[in-house]
């Protein structure tokens, strides 16, 4: 139990077997990076931790573990944990009586309203016992996030698996901006959509090849979904994802040894965008994340 113990190493075994090409440095950075993306998923916040994903319609839901409840939590929840109450895109929740619960880390008395926002910035969280939730707005409807801190996902995370580190894999990308950006609708694991905003493509060269792949705004940074001829393989067969700083004199550096599972590789929970079919390669990038679970 790497998360419960505090030990993400991220099998740094693995991670160490390092081609000729790859310099002290930089092997360092990348076992760096790695490391701290293990370490959130052993967070409090980590998706490992998702047991629950479900709609919150218009009006009132009440939320526990007693059948009789709109949204039915798992068992160990309390048979009473309040109503969640929605008008429109606001929210307010109210605790049940005698249900100790908390918003954001603070004791909750009566009713509240409740932050709900896009990712990344954060929504209320409301506690309960081992349960806590968010609500997140994905397209038109708004979705019930349920973490549980005894999660089994969470429990038995053992680890990123990763190829070794190859700095043949790290390229310099021209960015090609279009005329104006494109809104997207990107379809979603699980059905949903959301809208994503494309400000340009990344085109590059990789073992004698040119690519292109279309790349997404996500704050100051160019989000990149991609598949592979590993995905379904060595790698989680909906695809991977990159983040790269936003360009500099039209160039993008995309490292793909940073390339990394979208949530729904460890929860069946989670909703992860899936990569359009333009930025599928017909090569296999032989860096970043593996998987094994297949």
């Amino acid at each position: 139990m790497l998360c419960a113990n505090k030990r993400c190493f991220a099998l740094l075994a693995v991670v160490t077997s390092v081609s000729y090409a790859a310099d002290e440095a930089y092997v360092a950075e990348i076992q760096k990076w790695r490391q701290e993306n293990d370490d959130f998923l052993c967070s409090e916040r980590s998706p490992l931790r998702l047991v629950g994903r479900f709609q919150v319609e218009e009006g009132d839901s009440r939320l526990g573990s007693d059948p009789a409840s709109t949204i039915v939590l798992p068992d160990r929840a309390p048979g009473q944990t309040g109503t969640l109450a929605r008008r429109g895109g606001a929210f307010s929740f109210e605790a049940a009586k005698g249900t100790p619960v908390t918003v954001n880390g603070q004791p909750l008395t009566g009713a509240t309203s409740v932050k709900v926002a896009k990712p990344p910035a954060p929504s209320d969280r409301i506690s309960a016992g081992d349960f806590s939730f968010a609500i997140r707005p994905r397209g038109d409807d708004y979705y019930l996030l349920l973490q549980d801190s005894q999660s089994s996902f969470f429990g038995e995370f053992k680890g990123s698996t990763c190829f070794p580190i190859d700095a043949a894999y790290k390229v310099e990308a021209q960015f090609n901006a279009y005329p104006q950006q494109e809104k997207v609708l990107v379809p979603y694991t699980g059905g949903s959509a959301e809208v994503f905003t494309s400000s340009g493509d990344v085109v590059f060269q990789l073992m004698g090849q040119t690519f292109r792949l279309k790349a997404f705004v996500t704050g100051d940074q160019l989000f990149v979904m991609f598949r592979d001829q590993t995905s379904g393989k060595e790698t989680y067969g909906g695809g991977r994802y990159i983040n790269a700083e936003a360009p500099t004199n039209g160039k993008v550096i995309l490292d793909f040894n940073k390339a990394y599972n979208p949530y729904c590789a460890f929860s069946p929970y989670a909703a992860c965008p899936i990569p359009p079919r333009q930025n599928h390669l017909a090569v296999r990038i032989e860096a970043g994340a593996t998987y094994l679970n297949h």
